[in-house]
């Protein structure tokens, strides 16, 4: 699926699962959704934007920015995060998303024209169709349709999981791009003896669950 028609469709669940809502608390029916665009850990800086975390009454919650840039280590454009659910008697819904347009992690290393995260629970199902890369290129290799869960080294930064799916409880988290830095951990006379972890940067993020 192009990027534009996952993008749509993210629109298209934003608009229509507000209607279907009936009265309650999402709340008290276990229902949870957050998303968010770009965010980054390190020593000296901790930033997360856009965001957006279902309310208690089950409205949608949107947040977006035009550009996103976090020092030399992320730049973002067209970013925009939503959470939603519905309720239906003893039945909950919980849905999350995050879109963002193009994407530059440190300095090029890794580019993607697209990247959508999806995830949604029902109490008994959680899924994340219609998360997406769209010509992604990691360290000057193209990657296409990477599996869940589907790592790669960055020499001398640390590693990469694309498509990462998380499960927790009740629900799922869904990490599209999820850099771990890290710096090498030297022992007697300069070997290497294993690898700290410094910091992570995650882009297109979305978590859903229903308990």
């Amino acid at each position: 699926m192009k990027i534009d028609d996952i993008r749509r469709a993210v629109r298209f669940v934003g608009l229509v699962l507000p209607l279907t809502w009936s009265p309650g608390s999402l709340a008290a029916q276990g229902a949870a959704a957050n998303a968010f665009g770009v965010a980054v850990s390190t020593a000296t800086i901790n930033q997360t934007t856009p965001s957006a975390v279902l309310p208690t009454d089950g409205t949608l919650a949107q947040n977006q920015a035009s550009n996103v840039t976090v020092g030399t280590l992320v730049t973002a454009q067209d970013a925009f995060a939503t959470a939603t659910g519905a309720a239906d008697g003893e039945q909950s819904d919980a849905v999350s998303s995050a879109t963002l347009g193009t994407v530059s992690i440190l300095n090029g290393l890794i580019t993607a024209d697209g990247v959508v995260a999806m995830a949604s629970s029902t109490i008994d199902n959680s899924n994340a169709e219609g998360s997406s890369l769209a010509n992604l290129v990691v360290n000057g290799t193209q990657v296409s349709d990477p599996e869940p869960n589907m790592r790669l080294d960055l020499p001398g930064v640390g590693y990469v999981v694309l498509n990462e799916q998380i499960a927790t409880a009740g629900g799922m988290t869904v990490n599209m791009i999820h850099v771990v830095l890290q710096q090498p951990v030297l022992g007697l006379l300069g070997v290497v003896t294993g690898y700290r972890t410094t910091g992570n940067i995650i882009v297109g993020s979305a978590s859903s669950s229903v308990n």
